[in-house]
């Protein structure tokens, strides 16, 4: 009798679908303070569209890349591009969250670090790309919201906020980076 062998599938998958899986999570604590903000009325009704309106992009793209990382493929390449997909939602949803909530004067800063740790999924050099869009998504927020509400803080303040916090994406990526060097793995 002959044996059928299975197709050999990438070493990603089982991180990639692991990180689809917990993204599930992190969409049901987003709806959770989306709920608790809006059953408080802290924000407006158009805030509040605004967020459940992330909130189910946040649903459909996870969803999307959970079902792609179920498939069996071979290539590397198919699951980086799951896993690119899952960190630029992530990238987008931070700074969506830091314009919303007030640009510089945003807690939604942390929400970063993020993609900066999925990134250490893929590769080194991917690590630092991602310190790079968060870093851009960031001051485009964090300016935006300035230009636009000027009366709410000091240019002074704004730039010092931004070398700060653009400053700690690359530390925190300089971290994954050693520690993702000690694997065997070669990028």
């Amino acid at each position: 009798m002959a044996k059928f062998k299975l197709p050999k599938t990438s070493t990603l998958r089982s991180p990639v679908l692991r990180t689809t899986r917990a993204h599930f999570f992190y969409v049901l604590i987003f709806s959770a303070f989306v709920l608790q903000i809006d059953a408080w009325k802290l924000i407006t009704p158009e805030a509040s569209l605004q967020r459940w309106t992330m909130a189910i992009i946040m649903l459909v793209v996870t969803t999307t890349c959970w079902y792609a990382a179920r498939q069996r493929k071979s290539t590397e390449s198919y699951y980086q591009a799951i896993m690119f997909g899952l960190i630029a939602l992530d990238i987008y949803v931070a700074g969506f969250l830091v314009f919303a909530g007030r640009g510089m004067a945003s807690r939604g800063v942390a929400l970063f670090a993020i993609p900066i740790v999925l990134s250490a999924i893929i590769s080194r050099p991917a690590i630092f790309a991602t310190a790079a869009f968060s870093l851009a998504a960031y001051w485009f927020a964090a300016i935006k919201y300035f230009n636009l509400y000027p009366s709410e803080g000091y240019r002074i303040e704004l730039y010092a906020d931004l070398s700060f916090y653009g400053a700690a994406f690359f530390v925190l990526a300089a971290l994954l980076y050693i520690i993702r060097s000690r694997d065997k793995i070669v990028d």
